[in-house]
């Protein structure tokens, strides 16, 4: 079969037309891809001497967000597939770390405005956990990609500069400016600047020091050699610096100019890019160009990305993240493998937000649970299988799922009745997988079985405490309610006592469960296997209403066996009857 899109909105780039129709011709849009990637490589000079590289690269200027996940989990993904095709390959990311800090996030000391215009990588880490204010962002980012089974080779740009590992391609583009600034000028709209165009080419370099005294990048070079670059500082700083091969450097080129040379470079076969990228003034039509123009080499081939968001954060999740879209925040309610699971299954070109509303949530499980059974089912769709393969499998090893698949909202019904706790958790649990008694003591099955249920049993944790808001959280009765009990009809009252009565000789979930239908119909003077005609159901609606008053002062909550159980069966007749 052909790749199927999910029923969310497709991306309207012209770039998906073209990769919808290629995956007609395969399981998924990353073996399409891949398919275009081994063409771009065969068709160029140096095919099969090098492992193909997958680029993708970061800023770290702030809390990385799902959008900027979408672009080393696109570029992952497609190294992947040429992994599973028999390629050797290798996903290279870079770190920005030697860009500009341009504003102070929100979260981070005013102060650090003092930093602006200084290298990510030398400002300190805000909060003095890390070794700089790069590394804190990096590290986190670093970690929900390890969790989501994303391995890279990893290069920081604040080390390559400075080194002077891409001076002889700084070189060529100062000296072949007037060539660079005619390619820039030709993407930019006519009529924003005050100065002739030939004042501007005569004035432009396309490298941008870092003042050595005050080591930011409010400079500009004012001559150049063929070696050396003279600068001066608005703050009135001047110096010069050798560009020559082996020369330590305080600097970098302008970022139309630094893609495209690290492009040449490290022999970038494929990289992903966003929409405002791939306009026709963007980055990567610029760098088409100067790639060709001044470094002999070709762009990469690249596919559009859209951003993904997040919504339905509120309450304690909220103030937790600090209000940001990170990864962290969805994994926290999210397994890793349904994280991925999200981006496997759709197109890039295809926006869409991460729902984290409690019902959104508790459907996302519902449908991975089915697409799991399917999959292990008779006769699986081969298209299903490649995307759970490939949200719970990468080279880098197994992707965290739950080897257990309890309901999820089972679980998080349970970790909201007993506010999280996990010993409470594994008596009602276990009773609800195996069927027995609930057990009263830490015995050895209910224990690995809670190790069986991670990280769902957490993830249900997270989404009960701090994900349900507060006034939609299930909370049991301290006490006997003598005045709802004295507010039910007869019929009622008589309901929550046969309920009473019935527990101690039915304390198991099927017990209960067989209880909780059989007395609404024992109060019509019915059988217990006596069929659920409108009237049957109609005194259930009104007998589960009163059980729900008495028990936790709501008209709905939890099933009503789970419910039971967790409340134990003394507390539970007092509240039902009173003492």
């Amino acid at each position: 079969m052909g790749w199927r899109r999910s029923p969310e909105a497709t991306g309207t780039s012209p770039h998906a037309d073209s990769l919808n129709e290629m995956t007609t011709l395969a399981e998924l849009w990353d073996d399409a891809v891949a398919q275009r990637v081994v063409a771009h490589v065969g068709a160029g000079p140096a095919a099969g001497a090098h492992p193909i590289v997958c680029a993708s690269g970061i800023s770290p200027s702030g809390a990385i967000h799902l959008g900027n996940l979408r672009e080393p989990i696109t570029t992952h993904l497609v190294a992947e597939a040429l992994r599973r095709h028999g390629h050797e390959v290798v996903h290279l990311h870079s770190w920005d770390d030697y860009d500009r800090f341009r504003k102070v996030p929100a979260g981070v000391d005013p102060s650090f405005e003092r930093y602006i215009g200084m290298p990510l990588a030398s400002i300190p880490d805000p909060f003095d956990e890390y070794e700089s204010y790069a590394d804190r962002y990096m590290d986190r980012f670093r970690s929900e990609l390890e969790v989501l089974g994303i391995r890279m080779t990893e290069r920081r740009q604040s080390e390559l500069y400075p080194a002077g590992t891409y001076n002889a391609g700084i070189r060529r583009a100062m000296d072949e400016r007037e060539r660079v600034f005619d390619t820039l000028a030709e993407q930019q709209t006519a009529g924003r600047h005050q100065t002739s165009i030939e004042e501007r080419r005569r004035a432009y370099y396309p490298f941008k020091p870092y003042c050595t005294e005050c080591h930011r990048d409010d400079t500009r070079v004012t001559g150049w050699d063929g070696n050396v670059a003279a600068w001066e500082c608005r703050h009135g700083h001047v110096g010069e610096m050798s560009l020559a091969d082996g020369a330590t450097i305080s600097g970098k080129l302008v970022w139309k100019v630094d893609w495209p040379m690290r492009w040449a470079y490290e022999r970038v076969s494929f990289e992903p890019a966003g929409e405002d990228h791939h306009a026709p003034t963007g980055s990567y039509t610029v760098g088409r160009t100067l790639v060709s123009d001044l470094y002999g080499g070709r762009a990469p081939e690249s596919i559009v990305y859209s951003f993904v968001t997040l919504a339905g954060v509120g309450g304690k999740m909220s103030g937790s993240a600090g209000g940001g879209a990170v990864a962290s925040t969805a994994l926290r309610v999210i397994e890793p493998a349904i994280v991925r699971w999200l981006y496997v299954r759709r197109l890039p070109s295809q926006s869409f937000a991460i729902d984290l509303s409690p019902k959104a949530v508790q459907r996302l499980y519902d449908e991975w649970d089915r697409l799991a059974a399917d999959v292990h089912g008779e006769d699986p769709d081969p298209t299903d299988v490649a995307i759970y393969r490939e949200s719970t499998e990468s080279s880098a090893g197994p992707v965290e799922r739950t080897q257990r698949p309890v309901s999820f909202r089972l679980l998080a019904s349970v970790a909201d009745i007993t506010q999280g706790d996990p010993t409470q958790m594994a008596r009602i649990v276990f009773a609800h997988v195996d069927g027995g008694e609930p057990a009263h003591d830490d015995g050895a099955e209910p224990a690995a079985l809670l190790q069986e249920l991670q990280p769902r049993l957490d993830c249900a944790i997270h989404f009960a405490t701090e994900l349900v808001p507060e006034t939609e959280r299930t909370r049991v009765r301290a006490a006997f309610s003598a005045e709802t009990f004295d507010a039910l009809d007869e019929r009622e009252r008589r309901g929550a006592a046969l309920l009473a009565d019935g527990l101690e000789d039915n304390w198991s979930l099927q017990g209960l469960t067989g209880l909780i239908y059989a007395v609404p119909k024992q109060l019509l003077g019915l059988a217990a296997d006596a069929d659920a005609d409108a009237g049957v159901k109609a005194e259930q609606r009104a007998f589960y209403k009163a059980v729900y008053r008495l028990l936790c002062d709501a008209e709905t909550g939890p099933r009503l066996p789970t419910l039971l159980l967790s409340i134990g069966r003394d507390r539970a007749h007092r509240l039902l009857v009173g003492p």
